[in-house]
Formats: structure tokens, sequence, C-alpha cells
């Protein structure tokens, strides 16, 4: 009779520095009905954004160094993008925002099954490191050239 080493169970393979897990406390207030949790890589930075359905508009801008990749996972975004055109999106939705196309002028409906909130998810390249622990109230969306 063979003694082997058991198969590790999956969840004891996991590199905690690489898993981020949903954590309610993780999220911080960047201003009224907006949270945002920031997870910066060294190509790349994501931001998880929880946002109050009825705010905005937030500012129209333009990032000239940043391309922006959102995905509106729940909720809907309403925004302009590239011109005067208004867009709605909802779940399942992206949007593209290379280096120099001004977008913004958001506003939020939130999703009830969400406790009315908006839940987006923002890719940024390269990564917008000047937030990735920032404690102060700068959301990107202040109208800056960024």
């Amino acid at each position: 009779m063979s003694t082997s080493t058991p198969e590790p169970v999956l969840g004891s393979m996991i590199d905690e520095r690489y898993v981020y897990f949903y954590d309610e406390d993780a999220f911080e207030q960047v201003s009224p009905g907006m949270r945002r949790r920031v997870v910066a890589g060294e190509h790349l930075s994501v931001w998880f954004w929880r946002i109050d359905g009825g705010v905005g508009p937030t500012a129209f801008h333009v990032h000239r160094q940043y391309e922006q990749l959102g995905f509106i996972a729940a909720g809907e975004l309403e925004f302009r993008i590239g011109g005067e055109v208004r867009h709605t999106l909802g779940p399942g939705s992206f949007y593209l925002a290379p280096v120099g196309v001004p977008h913004g002028e958001s506003r939020f409906r939130g999703d009830p099954d969400r406790g009315n909130e908006v839940w987006i998810i923002d890719v940024f390249s390269p990564p917008r490191v000047e937030y990735a622990d920032d404690r102060g109230d700068g959301n990107g969306t202040d109208g800056s050239e960024q």
C-alpha cells in the first residue's frame, strides 16, 4: 500500500497577491454618491465604481495620457463621448474612450436589485497610479485634462 500526497484544494492554490474578492469595506467615498475601488497593475488599472442612481452630471473631460475602457455591470449610464450625441448604456455594454476623446457629462440610473446603484468597471492603460492609494476626493471627473 503506497501513501500519496493528497491533491491540493483549489482554494489553497490561490496566491492572495493576485486575487481581489468583493469587499464592501474596500470602496472609498470620493464624492457624494460615488464610491470606487482601485486595483493597479504594471500596465493597467481597474476602477470598480458604485454610483448612486440620480448622481450627475459629471464633467465633460478628456484624458491626454490614458485610454479608458468601461463596462456597465448594473444600472444605466447616460453620457456623451466624442461629440454632442448622448448614449445610454445598460448592463453588458462597453464604451471606449481613446486618448484625447472627450467624454462624460454622465448621468446614472440605478439598478433596484443593486440598492439603486450603477456598477461600472473602468480599465485605464497605462494605469492611473495617482489614484491607486488616493484618500482624497479626486475622482477623475473634475473636467481637468488628465
